[in-house]
Parts: structure tokens; sequence; C-alpha cells
């Protein structure tokens, strides 16, 4: 992400930097995310995405409603925050330019294999579609998770998934300057971002 992104905030000429830290990125401009929408491809913010009904290029529907259903159970708003485009686009870059956890925390890329064979698991242990959000079982489900005692479970630990997808539902519900603002907590960053998101 160098020279051609010249027209996006916080997107020109040589940097950022990509090996900043996650956080400082996330908070700054690099959360506008290449999504395909009803026109093709755009950069966007994830909320934005998801308003916008951008259909996930690498998650099948049902990974992208266990992937939201479970953001959602985990720190909502995740899923109208833009968890799932998030983390679909993130799926398809590099992974020196990946701003997901799994990267941060030395799993071997390519992350979607982590992704679909956890997404895959949940969907055979559970059903295709997810509990609506607010449901009690997703109680039940975390609870399994983090015990790593999901029936029939193939793929990364489970108390790894969750940890995993719990690092990027945070980041997504509360790392912006809304977030703060919705539970009532000054926001006041070390270094102020270029562009809220």
């Amino acid at each position: 992400m160098t020279g051609k992104n010249k027209d996006l905030p916080g997107l020109g000429g040589d940097s950022p930097s990509l090996s900043s830290s996650r956080r400082n990125v996330m908070k700054g401009a690099a959360g506008f995310i290449l999504a395909q929408m009803a026109g093709g491809l755009s950069w966007v913010t994830p909320a934005a995405a998801v308003a916008a009904g951008a259909r996930p290029r690498m998650l099948t529907a049902t990974e992208a409603a266990w992937l939201g259903g479970l953001g959602e159970a985990i720190a909502p708003p995740a899923r109208a925050g833009g968890l799932v485009p998030y983390v679909d686009h993130h799926l398809t870059v590099p992974h020196g330019e990946s701003l997901l956890a799994l990267r941060y925390l030395e799993i071997e890329p390519p992350y979607v294999g982590f992704y679909r064979s956890a997404l895959g698991s949940l969907a055979r242990a559970f059903g295709e579609a997810p509990p609506p959000s607010g449901d009690a079982r997703w109680a039940d489900m975390l609870k399994a998770l983090g015990e790593g005692s999901v029936e029939g479970w193939q793929g990364p630990p489970p108390p790894l998934f969750l940890f995993a997808i719990r690092l990027d539902a945070i980041d997504i519900a509360y790392g912006t300057r809304a977030a703060f603002a919705r539970l009532g907590v000054d926001y006041l960053p070390h270094v102020e971002p270029e562009t809220d998101w």
C-alpha cells in the first residue's frame, strides 16, 4: 500500500509504515479496507462496508454469518462496526500488510484456513445459521470455545481461535473515537489519529 493510494487519507506516498503498532494503525487512516461493493472494489471503512452491503471476497456466506455473530456476542457492536469485512479484507492482503491478530500471535499464514476450519466447525456443531444476537446460546458456545470442548471440532485450538477473534472484535467495536463516546470515556490519545473511522 504505497504510492498508488495518494487519494486516501493517511495512505499517501510511501507511508504509513506498516511496521507501526497494530493499534496505532487501526486508530488511524489504515482503518480503510478494500471492499467489494455493488459497483466493484472501493476503499471504505469497515463500518461503511457493512452499511453498504459489501460482499465477502474470501469468506462464504455461512462463514461470514458465524464470524459476525461471534464477534457481536463477544464485543457488540462488532458486526455493525465491520468485523466481517475487516477480517475478509485482511485475508486477501500479503502477510506483511495484515492487521489481523493472528499475525501478532505469530500464526503461520495463510490465515484463511485458520478461519475456514474454525468457522466450519462452529457451523457443524451448532447449525448452519448462528443464533440471533442476544440469544442465550451464545454464552454456552463461548464457554465451549474457551474450554476447548466443541464437539467434532476440526481446526486450530478453540481457545486460540476465540482469543484471536476477541482481539479483532474488540479493536473494531471499541478502537474508535465514536466507541469511546458510546462508552462515556474521554478519548485521550497519545498521538491524535489523522482521521476517524
